[in-house]
């Protein structure tokens, strides 16, 4: 699961052609998405569409000890679709690899696919780099000045005013 954010307000019109080429690859099992306050999860697409399964909706428990048990139980009644254009930004990409070699084909086939093809946008949806968290800046640099002081503050101390609207980068 790869957490992405693919626009500001909206979806970057650059990266739908990347999401469409995500669904036809064998080690992508969908994506966590949805339009605001409404999640959804799409696992393809038709034409300019998305495929999706809403995870809010409810259906009556099955008996798993029954032999048979009916087909409406894992069956959508009608299958559901909306536009890329309307996806919200903030998604998640699933894959599932099986094996090393599957991990080793994903990290090589999906440079390609994860680079939008307009000519100047070379700035992919996610990469991967070798090393470590222990190899880059953000684990090792120092405490500085200003965590020292909010780590001695009490916990229910707020940082920032209630209005703010400076963002925290977890």
């Amino acid at each position: 699961m790869v957490p992405v954010r693919l626009g500001g307000e909206g979806l970057n019109p650059i990266y739908e052609s990347c999401l469409y080429a995500l669904f036809t690859h064998d080690l992508c099992i969908g994506i966590i998405g949805g339009r605001p306050k409404h999640s959804l999860y799409f696992v393809g697409f038709q034409e300019e569409s998305l495929i999706h399964l809403d995870p809010h909706l409810c259906q009556d428990a099955v008996m798993v000890t029954q032999p048979v048990f009916p087909v409406s139980s894992y069956h959508c009644s009608s299958p559901r679709k909306m536009a890329l254009s309307r996806m919200d930004p903030s998604a998640t990409l699933g894959f599932y690899c099986h094996s090393r070699t599957d991990f080793l084909r994903l990290m090589e086939e999906l440079p390609e696919i994860l680079t939008p093809k307009q000519p100047g946008f070379d700035y992919p949806i996610f990469e991967f780099v070798d090393g470590r968290c222990e190899d880059t800046d953000a684990c090792t640099r120092q405490v500085s000045t200003e965590d020292q002081m909010a780590a001695s503050l009490p916990r229910d101390t707020p940082l920032l005013p209630q209005d703010s609207e400076e963002f925290v980068f977890l």
